[in-house]
This record gives structure tokens, C-alpha cells and sequence, in this order.
């Protein structure tokens, strides 16, 4: 096992070889280097005399920036665990995260700071960190088994989780990112990120910037400067899951960029209909993963030859296809009973990994992973006769009704392209257990007739009992859809009229 992490020396080879060289650029300025080097050795300082050593949790609380690149850098550097809060959080979102991870430092703007001041903690404010002549050389290696990095579940189905990773398994899996890159970034390379950088968006600028490839940082889909840093060819692979990559799409209908490697998708299932758009916008260049809080991605990866050869043909057997299992990687199939499946047969997935997380903390403390190893994601999948991972739905979103169980994202994908987005979800139903709801964003109101359609292909049993549309779909602070919610919107919107042929009613 590695005894100690030389991030800090890391970081000095990188930027005495690439000082001069922009890292970070965020639409409308960019750093160097040499200064986030800088910066970051700064800021590192700034905690150990604050006493803070390896394996404390710091919080982090900043926007998409460059700041929040070289804060990260710092933290990693001072051998503390970051804990990524997002910056979208509420107050009491805040309090709850800061609450389990047990945070008494925190890295944030000025303004910010009054928020977790009243939390009890002490806080760092960026605009107080010099830029001052550093050498990241100075700093020792960090202890291996000491906590690295504490990050935040979705919080999809409740309150978001802190789950904990040591310093050697962020090593591992930054060694285990760019092994599974498609084309290696270097100088004259940068890649184009949009998501929060609390989760991919920071992972694959980490790897990026270790082999001296730059990126640009957008504080969300700011469609404007996606095109200024296309069609000036700032960058040359794009990080995209399908909400951004359908947002990008539609605003670019009708063009063909060339010059993109590789499209890094992943997050949610890639339907048939939007790979067809990005492939026609981009070529054949779309990379698909699959990727957990649990263990860092890529968890499989669908390389773009086989991404594109995969939706050329028509769709067979349940689920959408994530790829093969990554470097260190073991999926297995299990059924309700814990035993493992054949190939495919639809179960729980369960992933074991030498660079995943090392437990979890709750309200309760510190709680190791299973004695095996393995983690249950929740996730419903199976393995097809090539080794491929298919994902099916979430094992808390199947629906049981009528005595069936269906899975909503068959039905959601029967439905795309007959309205910009459609979530399918399920109300409480005394006579049928459940029964199922499509709900569109923004639709017009020929959307109903245009989705019934769509289902023809589909079991009757698989039918949702109404189509109704929403103004906007809830999504997390990941850009996910959150049908717990839109299951809330909908019980204060309609009432059930149950019995066997149930309806809604507006209220």
C-alpha cells in the first residue's frame, strides 16, 4: 500500500515545466501555472498554521472559478480533506453537511463567509490569500490512509451523504482518469467544462492540468461563451452529460464543429435521439461512463468507436450500455437474495475498487464499507455477452403496479423527442399499488397526443395513466432530475381519482 503522496512535489514538476502555460481560464481571464502554484502554496500555508493537519476537514464553498481550482489545489496540497460543498446549497443544506462532516474551517468568498461564521466556523476568505513568490517543493508528502477528500451525494432520494476518500485512493484514481483517456491531453490541449466543480468537472481538470492541458471553466451552460470557445478552437474535448450536451445542441442546430477528440458524457443515460444530434454536431467523438460518489470514474467506459457503433444499431435488451469495466473494476449482478446473476439478468449493481471510498459519515460518525468491499449502488443493470454494463433505472424508482415491476427510464425513453425533456414517475395507488405519470417541461399542449404515440411499442401495462407538463422539472444542484419532487408538485397539483381506471383531477 502507498505510504505517502507526493502531491505537493507534484505540483512543482508541473509548474516549473509548464509555469508560463494558461491552466485555468473561465471565459474571460485565465491563470497560469505558475500562479495557481502559487496561490495554491499560500492558501496551504495559511491551514498548517491554523494548526489544520492531514486528514482534517476543510470545507470548500465557491462557484465554478478559477479560485475554486487553486483552492482545491491548496487543500489537496496541505494533506486536509476537502470537503466539497456546493455552492447552490441552501442554509440548511449547509448546516446539514457541515454538521456530518464535523467542519470547523471553511474556504469561501467574503461574502459567504457571515453564513458559516454563524455556523461556528472559522473562515479563509479567497480574497485574502496572497499571491506571493511559494515553492509547492517545500511542503512534505501527505500519509496515504489519511482522509483526502469528503464529498456529497446528489441527495436525489434524501439528505446528501458524506462519503470519504483517502489520500491513496484520490491517487489512484487520478492515475486511473488519464489511463482511460481516449486521446492524452498535453500542452496546446484544454477541455471545456460547464458542471459544478464539486464533482467530474474537477476531476477531469485535475487531469488535465497534471499533464499540462489547460481548461476552461464555465460557471454553467453560458451558451454565449460555448460558442466563443468553439468557434475560436479554445478547446478540443468538452465534458457534457445530457442535459448540458442537449442544451449545447440545440443552440448549435444546424452547424458542424470540427476539431473536438473527445466528448466526456456520462451522469444519465444517453438516449439514441440526442447521440444522434451531438454526432451529427461533432462526429463520432462522444466517450460514455459510467460514475458513482462511491468510487471515482470512470467506473466503465464506452470508448467513442464503440459508443458510436453501439447506437447504430437498434436497442436490444433492457437498459442503455455504459461500457466496460475500467482499470480495477468489478461489477457484479446480484439478485434480490445477494446471489450473483448470469449475464443478462437485471439486478442490483454492486462495484468494488482500489480507488473507492473508504466509508461514510452520518449523524452517528464514521461507518466503514461492507466487509467485502463492494458497494450497492441502488442502480438496476446487467451484463451482456461482451462483458458491457447496460444501466436498466434505479432500484428505488422501480414501479410496481398491477403486480409488474416497470422501470421509468424505458418509458422515459420511449418518450424523448416528444417533448425538450419528460420525466416518468408514480403516485400511490390503493386499487393498483401505483400507477404511472409522464410529466414533460414546458410542453405544449399537443404534447400528450405526440407522447401516446410514442408508446405504441411499449406493454400496455408499461402505459403512464396520464401526461401532464410542469413549467420546469426540479433538478439537484448536479443538474439531475429529482423525481421525489416532481412526485410533491404533482399530489399538490392534482388529486387521484382511484379505482381501475384511475385519473387525475386538478385541485
Amino acid at each position: 500500500m502507498i505510504d505517502t503522496i507526493p502531491w505537493a512535489a507534484d505540483l512543482a514538476a508541473v509548474a516549473r515545466e509548464h509555469g508560463p502555460s494558461i491552466a485555468v481560464h473561465d471565459g474571460t481571464q485565465g491563470i497560469s501555472f505558475a500562479a495557481m502554484a502559487r496561490r495554491a502554496v499560500c492558501l496551504a500555508g495559511a491551514l498548517r498554521q491554523a494548526g489544520l493537519g492531514p486528514g482534517q476537514p476543510v470545507a470548500t464553498s465557491l462557484r465554478n472559478s478559477i479560485e475554486a481550482v487553486w483552492a482545491s489545489v491548496g487543500l489537496r496540497i496541505a494533506g486536509v480533506a476537502e470537503t466539497s460543498l456546493n455552492a447552490g446549497y441552501t442554509g440548511a443544506e449547509r448546516a446539514h453537511c457541515i454538521s456530518v462532516a464535523r467542519v470547523r474551517h471553511v474556504v469561501t468568498t467574503k461574502a459567504q463567509a457571515p453564513a458559516f461564521q454563524a455556523l461556528g466556523c472559522r473562515v479563509f476568505a479567497i480574497e485574502d490569500v496572497p499571491d506571493e513568490a511559494a515553492d509547492p517543493a517545500g511542503l512534505p508528502p501527505v500519509p496515504g490512509d489519511a482522509w483526502g477528500r469528503i464529498i456529497f451525494t446528489s441527495g436525489t432520494t434524501g439528505q446528501p451523504k458524506a462519503i470519504v476518500y483517502t489520500h491513496a485512493a484520490r491517487w489512484i484514481g487520478a492515475l486511473l482518469q488519464r489511463a482511460h483517456f481516449e486521446t492524452m491531453p498535453g500542452p496546446g490541449s484544454a477541455v471545456l467544462l460547464m458542471t459544478p466543480f464539486v464533482h467530474g468537472a474537477g476531476l477531469l481538470t485535475q487531469g488535465f492540468n497534471d499533464r499540462g492541458g489547460g481548461v476552461v471553466l464555465l460557471d454553467g451552460v453560458n451558451l454565449p461563451r460555448v460558442r466563443d470557445a468553439l468557434d475560436h478552437h479554445r478547446v478540443d474535448h468538452i465534458f457534457a452529460p445530457p442535459t448540458p450536451l442537449a442544451k449545447i445542441v440545440a443552440d448549435l442546430d444546424g452547424r458542424r464543429i470540427d476539431g473536438i477528440r473527445t466528448i466526456f458524457c456520462g451522469t444519465a443515460p444517453l438516449l439514441p435521439s440526442l447521440y444522434a444530434k451531438a454526432r451529427a454536431l461533432f462526429g463520432p467523438v462522444v466517450r460514455v461512463t459510467y460514475g458513482k460518489s462511491e468510487i471515482i470514474n470512470p467506473i466503465t467506459v464506452l470508448p467513442p468507436s464503440a459508443t458510436d457503433a453501439y447506437y447504430a444499431q437498434p436497442a436490444e435488451g433492457d437498459g442503455v450500455c455504459v461500457g466496460w469495466p475500467g482499470t480495477g473494476v468489478e461489477i457484479q449482478i446480484r439478485a434480490e437474495d445477494g446471489t450473483v446473476l448470469p449475464a443478462n439478468e437485471v439486478g442490483e449493481v454492486f462495484l468494488r475498487g482500489r480507488h473507492m471510498y473508504s466509508g461514510h459519515l452520518d449523524a452517528e460518525g464514521f461507518h466503514d464499507r461492507p466487509a467485502d468491499g463492494f458497494h450497492d449502488t441502488g442502480d438496476l443493470g446487467r451484463i451482456d455477452s461482451r462483458g458491457r454494463l447496460h444501466l436498466v433505472g434505479r432500484l428505488a424508482d422501480v414501479i410496481k403496479s398491477g403486480g409488474y415491476k416497470i422501470y421509468p427510464d424505458e418509458i422515459e425513453r420511449a418518450l424523448a423527442g416528444t417533448a425538450t425533456t419528460v420525466s416518468v414517475v408514480s403516485l400511490p395507488s390503493e386499487y393498483w399499488g401505483e400507477i404511472i405519470v409522464a410529466v414533460a417541461e414546458g410542453a405544449d399542449p399537443a404534447w400528450p397526443e405526440r407522447g401516446r404515440s410514442a408508446l405504441t411499442n411499449l406493454a400496455r401495462y408499461k402505459h403512464p395513466r396520464a401526461l401532464l407538463s410542469l413549467p420546469e422539472l426540479p433538478r439537484n444542484a448536479q443538474g439531475k432530475i429529482m423525481r421525489r419532487t416532481i412526485r410533491e408538485m404533482l399530489l399538490q397539483r392534482w388529486r387521484l381519482a382511484d379505482g381501475p381506471y384511475p385519473t387525475l383531477e386538478p385541485l
